[in-house]
């Protein structure tokens, strides 16, 4: 199965130049007040967004757009939030993965843990409060755009966004005693 459209790079360009605002993100929520809720809480943040009821539509959903940053719901019919986290973890390439954040009104004392070996990046409970929301989204926002800057270092030196060649060597182009021109 393949994850994540592979077309364009998963963080743009332009969240680099205007900011955290045009980071583009999935809300995974299969309760309806509550994704209207956090819907209308991204949208008055200034976040592009799109919002699904369920883990498999979630997995659809990246395979027709990159998102940065997924808002998982733990507990959703059909295919839940862990689930849904392992099947993009295992078949998004590995300059397309997304930051996943569950969300999660269920918690126990190692939800976070559970989470996290997952594959989930943070854990936020619910209800959702908009300034939790807002720092939770700057803080992986802003680790996706140093990331974004350093695959953009990597794609002119390397000519390719792969971070981690298939045979695990990276072969640097050089001219044999250039060091000795001037």
């Amino acid at each position: 199965m393949r994850l994540c459209n592979s077309e364009q790079p998963r963080v743009s360009v332009p969240l680099i130049k205007k900011g955290l605002s045009s980071a583009f993100i999935l809300l995974a929520e299969d309760d309806e007040s509550n994704r209207k809720v956090t819907y209308a809480m991204l949208k008055r943040l200034g976040y592009r967004a799109d919002a699904v009821s369920n883990g498999r539509e979630a997995l659809l959903a990246l395979k027709s757009h990159p998102y940065d940053v997924i808002l998982m719901n733990l507990r959703m019919p059909e295919m839940d939030g862990l689930e849904a986290t392992r099947e993009i973890r295992q078949h998004c390439p590995s300059s397309l993965q997304p930051k996943i954040i569950a969300l999660t009104a269920y918690i126990l004392p190692n939800s976070k843990e559970i989470c996290l070996e997952a594959g989930m990046n943070d854990f936020m409970q619910k209800p959702v409060k908009m300034n939790d929301l807002a720092a939770m989204l700057g803080k992986h926002i802003r680790i996706l755009q140093r990331q974004t800057a350093f695959m953009q270092l990597h794609e002119k030196a390397f000519g390719t966004f792969d971070l981690f060649p298939k045979n695990r060597r990276i072969i640097l182009s050089y001219e044999r005693d250039s060091y000795l021109k001037n």
